[in-house]
């Protein structure tokens, strides 16, 4: 498997277009295979068993125990083989080149193989926790320099780039600060002014119907209240943050953080925020309290 990523790295590491077509194939083409059990049960259901609800769970842990997918989580793990790291520089480098339909092609099929890998191997979305790497994403959503496609792809990318990830969408706290002996705060998504890139292209006449529904779900996302902003104060997992550098956060100094030293919110809290770009928040919050996309959360 080694063999297989070092030969599509070097091939997405390309300034041509049709060498980084073939590593992005060979990713692809890994992917595949690694989501399809290799077990005889798989090669030959039964009958019988195909139309039960319970198939769709067979089949996941029938791939998550697979030695090949479980190797290639684990050389996902590491530095030198992780697949996001190399998409997002293959996206940096395709951002860096003549815009032609080639060039969208590949952007599209990078967005994709990026939200597959961010979906198998979670632990890789942290990748998104570096200010360089949102960055690139952000940049995506310009109008000036994307099509809609590709629009549209970024806010998918975006949705499995920040789910379950709260440190993502916005910069760590001090307190993240003192646990991991960081020098400086991340600064991510809403430290780059995503939120403001976002609605600013949802508010445009220009841009297409498909990429403002995408934008929606993408708001309905946000707007959904982090697991641990339902706890009790009195949690030990829960701490107040005082005495925060003005411009760190971008919120009251007491704010709540998780177990993890992250910020949390309410949907509250967000709504506030998002009033500052969008005068229609209100009614997109009382849509989420009645169509309940994500189940019954307390919102």
């Amino acid at each position: 498997m080694e063999l297989l990523l070092s030969s599509a790295f070097d091939h997405i590491s390309s300034y041509d277009p049709a060498t980084v077509r073939r590593g992005l194939r060979h990713i692809e083409g890994l992917l595949v295979k690694l989501c399809r059990p290799y077990t005889s049960e798989s090669m030959s259901p039964s009958p019988s068993k195909s139309d039960e609800p319970s198939t769709a769970a067979g089949f996941d842990s029938l791939v998550a125990h697979d030695p090949a997918y479980q190797e290639f989580l684990r050389l996902q793990d590491g530095f030198e083989w992780n697949l996001a790291i190399r998409l997002v520089a293959c996206l940096e480098r395709l951002l860096g080149q003549d815009s032609n339909d080639l060039t969208t092609l590949l952007i599209l099929s990078t967005l994709d193989l990026l939200q597959g890998v961010l979906l198998v191997h979670p632990p890789s979305r942290r990748v998104f926790a570096r200010a360089v790497n949102m960055t690139i994403l952000l940049d995506l959503l310009e109008p000036q320099s994307s099509s809609p496609a590709i629009q549209g792809a970024t806010v998918n990318t975006l949705v499995c780039a920040l789910v379950e990830e709260w440190p993502n969408v916005r910069v760590r706290s001090v307190l993240t600060i003192l646990h991991t002996n960081c020098a400086n705060a991340f600064k991510t998504f809403e430290a780059l002014d995503g939120l403001e890139s976002i609605c600013t292209l949802f508010k445009r006449k220009d841009t297409e119907k498909e990429v403002k529904l995408r934008i929606l779900e993408f708001l309905f996302f946000y707007l959904i209240p982090e697991p641990q902003a339902t706890q009790p104060s009195s949690s030990p997992h829960r701490a107040k943050i005082k005495n925060t550098p003005p411009g760190d956060s971008g919120w009251s100094d007491s704010s709540d953080v998780s177990g993890n030293g992250h910020h949390i919110r309410t949907t509250q809290e967000k709504q506030h925020m998002l009033r500052k770009y969008l005068s229609n928040v209100d009614s997109l919050v009382n849509e989420l309290r009645q169509s309940k996309p994500f189940g019954n959360l307390m919102i």
